[in-house]
Parts: C-alpha cells; sequence; structure tokens
C-alpha cells in the first residue's frame, strides 16, 4: 500500500497564486496511529516517502524507553497477529538510518513499547495482538527520506542440543581440550556458541577453566564442536574433572539454552 501524500492550496481557485509561492504539503496520511498503515498480509513490502512526515511528543513518550537518538519522521502502520507467530519489520533497506518501534496495541490508548532498535525489530505474542508498528529516521536533524518497510511472520524459535564427550585431554603446558557435538537450527546468521566451565582438583587447588566453541553452523544437523580451556590458578592434569556447558542459540526474537552436566574422566597427554 502506498500512503497519499495530499498538497493544499495555498489560495482560492478563483485567484492566482503570487509567482514564486508554492504549496504547502501536508504529512502523509500514516503520520499518526490514527492513521496507520494496514497490513493485511505477510510478507508485505512499502515503500513510500517520509520526507513530510513529522514526530510528535507522543512518538518521544514511547521513545523514552528506547532510547533512540531520535523519532524524525516518524510513520505508522498496524498489524493483526490471528495466529501468533509474531511480526519481523524491517526498515534497514531505506535511503536514510532508520529506526522500528513496535507497539501491541493502540498507542494512543496506553499501548506498550515490546521492541525497537535500528534497521530491524521483532515481537511474538498471543494471537489476536495487534501490533502497531513506527518508522522513522534515527539521526538527528534527517526528516526522512525513502522508506522500504518489510514485514514478516517471525521465524521460529531457535532449537539447540549439545553433548559433552566424558572424556578430556589435558596437555603439558596445562590446558584442557573438550569435545562433543551438538544440532542447532532457526539461528543462523546470528549469535550461537557452546560455552563452559571445567572444574578439576589437583592436590589441594580447584583448578577452574572457562570455555568457549564458536561459530556453529545452525542448519538443523549434527556437527563436532571442540574448545581448549587454561586456568589461572594452575594446571590441568590427568585424573577426573566436573564440566558445566551451556549451548546458546539466537534468532532474530528468541535465544534458547541447553544445560549440559558432565563428569569427565582427562588423560594426560591424550594417554
Amino acid at each position: 500500500m502506498r500512503a497519499t501524500r495530499l498538497f493544499v492550496s495555498l489560495v482560492s481557485p478563483a485567484v492566482l497564486a503570487p509567482v514564486g509561492a508554492s504549496a504547502a504539503v501536508a504529512a502523509p496520511g500514516n503520520d499518526s496511529p490514527s492513521g496507520a498503515t494496514v497490513i493485511g498480509t505477510l510478507p508485505t513490502s512499502i515503500t513510500q516517502s517520509t520526507a513530510d512526515a513529522t514526530t510528535d511528543a507522543l512518538d518521544a513518550s514511547l521513545n523514552a524507553g528506547c532510547g533512540a537518538p531520535a523519532t524524525n519522521g516518524s510513520v505508522w502502520f498496524s498489524y493483526t497477529d490471528t495466529t501468533g507467530s509474531g511480526l519481523v519489520a524491517d526498515v534497514s533497506a531505506s535511503d536514510y538510518s532508520a529506526g522500528v518501534m513496535i507497539v501491541a496495541g493502540d498507542p494512543a490508548a496506553g499501548g506498550q513499547v515490546v521492541a525497537c532498535g535500528p534497521g530491524v525489530s521483532a515481537a511474538r505474542g498471543d494471537a489476536g495482538t495487534t501490533y502497531y508498528v513506527m518508522a522513522f529516521s534515527d539521526t538527528p536533524g534527517v526528516t526522512g527520506g525513502t522508506l522500504k518497510a518489510t514485514f514478516d511472520a517471525a521465524p521460529p524459535a531457535p532449537e539447540i542440543t549439545a553433548t559433552v564427550d566424558p572424556r578430556a585431554t589435558a596437555y603439558k603446558d596445562g590446558s584442557l581440550r573438550l569435545t562433543g557435538t551438538y544440532a542447532c537450527s532457526n539461528a543462523d546468521g546470528y549469535a550461537s556458541d557452546i560455552e563452559g566451565q571445567v572444574v578439576q582438583t589437583v592436590g589441594r587447588t580447584k583448578i577452574t577453566g572457562q570455555f568457549f566453541a564458536y561459530p556453529l553452523e545452525c542448519d538443523g544437523g549434527v556437527h563436532t564442536w571442540s574448545a581448549v580451556t587454561s586456568s589461572e590458578n594452575g594446571l590441568f592434569a590427568g585424573g577426573k574433572a566436573a564440566n558445566v556447558t551451556f549451548a546458546i542459540a539466537c534468532g532474530v526474537l528468541d535465544c534458547a539454552f541447553t544445560p549440559v552436566e558432565q563428569r569427565l574422566q582427562v588423560s594426560r597427554n591424550g594417554k
């Protein structure tokens, strides 16, 4: 859908305007939530000029919890999510630095901001929720330009599982190598990693080390991972140890966490 640009004449049709006079340009019809452009089906892409759009006190109050540098040239869209699958609003293809804010319910009647950010924002809630989406210029002094907004259903929540092999290897330098497997989906292109802690008692000292394994292949297949950890308070050695691991995968909207606790048998230099 394309927002209509209205032009208001400065003189009556019977009177000629003075040479050099220009017509006053009204803000677009979706300049406020009451005129929000309705999104009927997903996915939908909309291109419109926001050069004549404005910002107001409502924008500023909504932005109080968002913290965008500016809410210039704001325009509004609305979408009713009948399934509860959620909404992703992407304005990153605009020809100016654009931000997006998603409000659950009518912003002028107490609707709450549920997501905001530069370029892309997403929200998921109860089926039947009507979301109001504000697209704006987040650069002070820049009103707007050509807005390119894409609206789509939110992707499924990410999923991740992981295992830790019960056998680990301690090396001569005191580091420890762990291995395992993982399967990750619905998080490709976003943050995902395996991280954890190993604790081993050597003599009277409790050796503790942290490790990370990233990036992960979030294609749904089963993959192997490995990580090496060292400790600032001692050297890992052959014997028994305890491990706590967290596998983390984040998508555009959700994050998934999987904890794994594993007792380790540590071999010295692989023996």
